[in-house]
């Protein structure tokens, strides 16, 4: 795949930690010039400074996906720096364990906001100049609860089906256009993002599990890009859960109902 990316022009946002921050790695590892987004500097630099066999290949830009202005900026700087940008990664996001009648509203609002709004951000700001190009990558990470509802999770679930109808209508809108227009739906991953989430209660975690690595991550999304792929699903037990929900939702109902159950004994013993 490295002779893919060499030198294609890639950003990302939310690379300061996790997915966002193993798919620029392996991105720049693979010969890309990646760009960095994220609203910290201080995260940002300690990345660039942990890889300085990457360095010349990492490049920060600070951005706060749910401001107009960064987005604007963000793609103005990197066009004007590199001249293009060949590959958008849509990962800056943030999580919500709640029950529904318990969500405030102002909560759900600004989730949205991160989670739907900053991917149309930053996809509808590379549009003009990928179409001007007759190529392009827009890769939004989403979730298996882009595809399934858990209990606690509905307000994130509800953002997650929303990037996947976002993603599947722009596809059918760029279709000829040379624009390729890819959903990857990872299963639970070990990130900061389960400590970073709004939650109503003390488990971050709901499964006792360990999550896959975020690197996993990364490599379905270099292979999506190379492979032109239109949507790619991480793990068996997320492709089964799809599945079950198109095939049998009551027993999907059922293990997602006795699972919410555990956990929020779990919680209540916290």
């Amino acid at each position: 795949m490295n002779a893919f990316f060499q030198d294609k022009v890639v950003i990302v946002t939310g690379a300061s930690s996790g997915i966002g921050l193993e798919t620029a790695l392996a991105f720049a590892r693979a010969g890309a010039r990646v760009v960095l987004a994220a609203r910290t500097q201080i995260k940002l630099q300690a990345v660039v400074d942990a890889h300085p066999e990457l360095r010349e290949r990492l490049h920060i830009v600070l951005a706060d996906v749910t401001k107009d202005e960064d987005v604007r900026r963000l793609v103005a700087t990197t066009i004007a720096q590199f001249g293009r940008v060949d590959i958008l990664v849509n990962n800056a996001g943030i999580g919500m364990r709640a029950a529904i009648a318990e969500t405030p509203v102002d909560d759900a609002r600004s989730l949205m906001e991160v989670n739907v709004c900053g991917p149309l951000r930053c996809l509808r700001a590379v549009l003009p100049h990928m179409r001007q190009q007759g190529t392009g990558q827009i890769v939004n990470i989403g979730s298996v609860l882009s595809a399934v509802v858990t209990v606690r999770n509905g307000v994130y679930c509800a953002s997650k089906f929303a990037l996947l109808a976002l993603t599947d209508t722009l596809r059918m809108e760029l279709h000829g256009t040379g624009i390729d227009v890819i959903s990857v739906l990872p299963a639970y991953t070990e990130t900061p993002f389960f400590d970073n989430m709004y939650r109503y209660g003390n488990v971050a975690r709901m499964s006792p599990f360990k999550g896959q690595h975020p690197s996993q991550v990364a490599r379905a999304v270099l292979y999506a890009c190379a492979h032109h792929k239109r949507q790619v699903v991480l793990t068996i037990s997320a492709r089964v859960a799809i599945w079950l929900r198109r095939f049998s939702p009551t027993l999907l109902d059922f293990i997602v109902r006795l699972t919410g159950q555990k956990a929020a004994k779990a919680e209540s013993k916290t």
